[in-house]
C-alpha cells in the first residue's frame, strides 16, 4: 500500500508545477517563432496566440498521457475525493506562482485572484462527475461531462476575470475607442483569449479582444495545460481495475 500512496502523492504534487512548465515552455516556443515569422509574413501577430494555445494544448495532452499511465497504478479512492486530489495540488501551484508574482511587484495579481478561484470551484464537480461516470464503466460519456464542465468552469473564470477588470462603458477620449468590453459578447471570451478571433461575429471587436487578452492572457492558458492531466487523471484512476484472470485448475494428485 505505501508504494502505491506514495506514486499517487508523487503524480498528483508534479504535475501542476509541469503545467506551469509547460506553459512558461509553449510561450517561449511562440515567442522564437513569432520572432522568426515577424519578418517573413505579415499575419505573425495574428497567429502569437493560437500558437501559444496550440503548443499548450499539445504539450499538455503530451503530460496526459504520461499523468494517465500513472494513474492506472495509484490508489483508488472515492470520485469526489479523486477530484479533490486532483484540484488541491493546482490550488496549491497556483497559491505559490501568485505569491511569487506579487513578490517580484507583478501588478494585477490581486485582479486575477477571483476568477482562478472560481475556476477551482468549479473544476471539483466536472472532475467528480467525470470519475463518477468512469467508475461505472460509461468512459465516454466521462470524457463528455468532464470535458463539457472543464470548458464551463474555464468560460466563467474568464468572464468573471474579464469582468472585474475591464468596466462594460468607458469615456470616449480623444477620438479613441472607449476602454470597455460590451458584455454581450462574454461567452466567446475564452475562445478569444486563446485565438484572439471574434470568429466573424461584430463582438468583441478588435479593440475589445485588444483589452481582453492584454488583462486576461495567462489564466486561459494555464486552464488549457491543466485540462487534459486533470480530467485524464479522474478517468483513469475512477476506472474498475482489470478482472483477474482466473488460473488453471489444480490438477489432484496421483492416489
Amino acid at each position: 500500500m505505501t508504494r502505491p500512496l506514495g506514486r499517487t502523492a508523487g503524480v498528483l504534487l508534479v504535475a501542476p508545477p509541469a503545467c506551469v512548465a509547460v506553459l512558461v515552455l509553449a510561450g517561449a516556443v511562440m515567442g522564437l517563432t513569432h520572432g522568426w515569422l515577424e519578418m517573413r509574413v505579415p499575419w505573425a501577430v495574428a497567429a502569437q496566440l493560437p500558437t501559444w494555445s496550440a503548443l499548450t494544448a499539445l504539450l499538455g495532452v503530451a503530460l496526459a498521457l504520461v499523468v494517465g499511465r500513472a494513474a492506472r497504478r495509484t490508489v483508488r479512492v472515492g470520485a469526489l475525493p479523486t477530484a479533490l486530489g486532483v484540484v488541491l495540488p493546482i490550488a496549491a501551484t497556483v497559491t505559490a506562482t501568485l505569491a511569487l508574482l506579487a513578490a517580484r511587484g507583478e501588478s494585477r495579481v490581486r485582479e486575477s485572484v477571483p476568477g482562478l478561484l472560481l475556476w477551482l470551484a468549479l473544476l471539483v464537480p466536472a472532475l467528480w462527475a467525470a470519475g463518477a461516470l468512469a467508475r461505472r464503466g460509461r468512459v465516454r460519456a466521462a470524457w463528455s461531462a468532464g470535458l463539457l464542465g472543464a470548458l464551463v468552469a474555464a468560460d466563467a473564470a474568464v468572464v468573471l476575470a474579464v469582468v472585474t477588470s475591464i468596466p462594460a462603458t468607458a469615456p470616449v477620449a480623444d477620438g479613441l475607442p472607449p476602454d470597455s468590453v460590451d458584455r454581450i459578447s462574454a461567452p466567446l471570451w475564452l475562445l478569444t483569449c486563446w485565438t484572439d478571433s471574434s470568429f466573424g461575429l461584430p463582438r468583441p471587436t478588435g479593440w475589445e479582444r485588444f483589452l481582453i487578452t492584454d488583462r486576461v492572457l495567462v489564466e486561459p492558458m494555464f486552464h488549457l495545460a491543466c485540462t487534459p492531466y486533470a480530467l485524464t487523471y479522474a478517468i483513469a484512476a475512477a476506472r474498475p481495475a482489470p478482472a483477474a484472470v482466473p488460473g488453471p485448475a489444480p490438477v489432484p494428485a496421483p492416489a
